[in-house]
């Protein structure tokens, strides 16, 4: 009973199990995404992004979520740059329900994420940190669950972190012309697959490639003079 009691919760499964769109994950805005990920990101839980250099479209990969949620506050964390609030604002964020936390000591800054999870108050917490530990990762997986939140930690690695970090889902983020791929190292639920392609134009039709016409090159001259200078006309 309680092995069938796990797979109802979905919590083991079985390999020759053909799983549809999980119900308890909440849709990402885009439609690629969501078909890949059956369902789209986790309802609840801690997600890993392996950003590689920041400003690759990490933000817009989130921004369609985010403006969807209105009911709790959404808390970001040690973003790498400045926040402007009004852009924020022009992609659909709710400004009077973003808290934003700076930290110049990264233990304050893993202490305030769950805090702010555990108050049960946030619906969606994005945290930039250049690493975590299992037990941190564990408390703030547990912490996320617990309360009903989905959580992000960014991070400048080029791939996910190597060890077993108890988080329910691993990507790392390469930037395209028009978006992003997405490699998933890990997803509870599900088996790894190959990478997807997010196609941003849709939302940012500035992401478009402008098509660059090469204008014929002139043939160098061949008789080229060269000429001598004295050093001390230099002087």
């Amino acid at each position: 009973m309680a092995l069938l009691q796990l797979e109802k919760d979905r919590l083991v499964w079985r390999a020759r199990q053909v799983t549809g769109p999980d119900q308890r994950r909440q849709s990402s805005f885009y439609s690629t995404l969501d078909a890949h990920l059956q369902g789209g990101w986790p309802q609840t839980g801690l997600v890993e992004l392996a950003c590689g250099l920041a400003g690759i479209g990490e933000l817009r990969l989130l921004f369609p979520l985010l403006a969807q949620s209105q009911a709790r506050l959404q808390v970001w964390i040690n973003p790498p740059a400045q926040l402007n609030g009004q852009a924020l604002a022009q992609h659909g964020i709710n400004l009077s329900k973003t808290l934003l936390i700076r930290c110049q000591n990264p233990q304050h800054a893993l202490w305030s994420a769950q805090q702010s999870l555990n108050s049960g108050c946030c619906s969606h917490l994005v945290l930039w940190a250049k690493n975590l530990t299992s037990p941190q990762a564990k408390r703030l997986q547990v912490a996320a669950k617990d309360n009903q939140a989905l959580m992000f930690w960014l991070h400048p690695q080029p791939e996910p972190s190597t060890s077993a970090l108890p988080v329910s889902a691993r990507f790392s983020l390469a930037p395209l012309a028009t978006g992003l791929r997405l490699k998933i190292h890990k997803y509870q639920g599900q088996w790894p697959q190959h990478p997807c392609q997010v196609d941003m134009h849709k939302l940012w039709p500035s992401l478009a490639m402008p098509t660059v016409t090469t204008a014929p090159v002139p043939a160098l001259k061949r008789n080229i003079k060269l000429v001598s200078l004295n050093s001390h006309k230099l002087q």
